[in-house]
């Protein structure tokens, strides 16, 4: 299947009237990875996080026909959030619940493990992982325009490498390093303002 990103709004729109299994799976390869970085954020170790995005995405199929898509109000990110917040709640709520049914080791373990996991302004983490999932996404959305030295270039800049250690460390001149670094830029630039229009 093409996982290709469709209109945000169109996309929205066929899950919620047809719910037919090829939108939905698309609205899943979207949307998984910045959930799941979401759910991470608050200390959730990698099994229980797919275990709750797996009832994440129920809950969310069930009350998809409650957003309303009104360009500048609410964005769907946020409304996503607050669903995988209220999943990580009913998370705790029903694990600390089985502690009593562990042996006094595995419920101490338990505990210690739940006590960690935080539960922050959804907002605030939803803002930041949403900005680290757009440029992840538009990065390698316009890789393909380019040769490895010229995304090579940008993807060092972007961890901080001088110009001088970039050229050192790719063999070029350091004169490329300035070209190819702009070229993608721009393009990645112009890639996350598109991106932000469609899935923001």
């Amino acid at each position: 299947m093409d996982h290709s990103i469709s209109t945000r709004v169109t996309l929205i729109k066929r899950v919620k009237e047809g719910k037919d299994e090829a939108s939905w799976e698309e609205f899943i390869a979207v949307y998984k990875q910045y959930l799941y970085a979401v759910i991470r954020k608050m200390r959730i170790t990698h099994h229980d996080a797919e275990e709750i995005l797996q009832e994440l995405f129920v809950k969310v199929w069930d009350r998809l026909n409650d957003f309303q898509y009104r360009p500048g109000k609410g964005r769907f990110r946020y409304w996503l959030c607050r669903i995988a917040k209220n999943s990580v709640i009913d998370f705790l709520r029903t694990r600390r619940a089985d502690l009593d049914r562990l042996s006094k080791i595995e419920s101490g373990e338990r505990e210690n493990y739940l006590n960690r996991i935080m539960v922050p302004e959804i907002e605030v983490v939803a803002e930041k992982e949403w900005r680290n999932f757009i440029a992840n996404k538009a990065l390698e959305s316009v890789s393909r325009n380019f040769r490895k030295k010229e995304v090579s270039c940008f993807k060092l800049f972007v961890t901080g490498l001088s110009v001088a250690e970039i050229a050192e460390k790719l063999d070029l001149a350091e004169n490329s390093v300035y070209i190819y670094k702009a070229r993608v830029q721009e393009l990645v630039r112009k890639e996350v303002r598109r991106l932000e229009d469609e899935l923001g």
